[in-house]
């Protein structure tokens, strides 16, 4: 079982991604809950990859209980964007996850973007990475995530 940095927290998961076997709720690909958007159970969950237009989840958006936002490699910035739409235009309130090419440094501002949990790279310190979520005071822009809420000085 994965450990996941999920609310501040480190915990197992017990989500299987498309490609996993095991027991626990499994998360679909993209293109299947999409087909299915209409039928879909509540506390689905999906995996989307840097190419996905999460608008399509629009009909589903709030059956889903985990949205999984696939990082194919590092510096790729579409996850970034997806989270934004998903958080401020689709109104979506449940986990959303980072997966894949991330790294501590990254913490920050995949949570001011709106990720509430993230799956590290396994080379990442889980730690290090926690301490990444406090590493700014003040922040000058809006965000999207409920982990980082910094101080304004005045």
């Amino acid at each position: 079982m994965r450990q996941i940095l999920r609310q501040r927290e480190l915990t197992s998961d017990s989500w299987r991604y498309p490609d996993e076997a095991g027991s626990g709720a499994q998360a679909l690909p993209f293109a299947t809950i999409v087909a299915a958007a209409a039928a879909l159970p509540a506390g689905s969950g999906v995996v989307i990859g840097p190419t996905c237009d999460v608008r399509l989840l629009a009909p589903c958006v709030g059956r889903l209980a985990l949205i999984v936002v696939h990082f194919e490699k590092n510096g790729d910035g579409r996850g970034f964007s997806q989270a934004q739409v998903l958080r401020q235009q689709l109104d979506y309130r449940r986990e959303l996850r980072a997966s894949g090419a991330i790294k501590r440094d990254h913490i920050f501002l995949l949570a001011r973007c709106g990720f509430d949990a993230f799956d590290l790279d396994p080379a990442e310190d889980a730690q290090a990475a926690l301490a990444e979520l406090g590493r700014f005071s003040v922040a000058y822009q809006q965000s999207s995530g409920t982990l980082v809420r910094p101080r304004l000085r005045g």
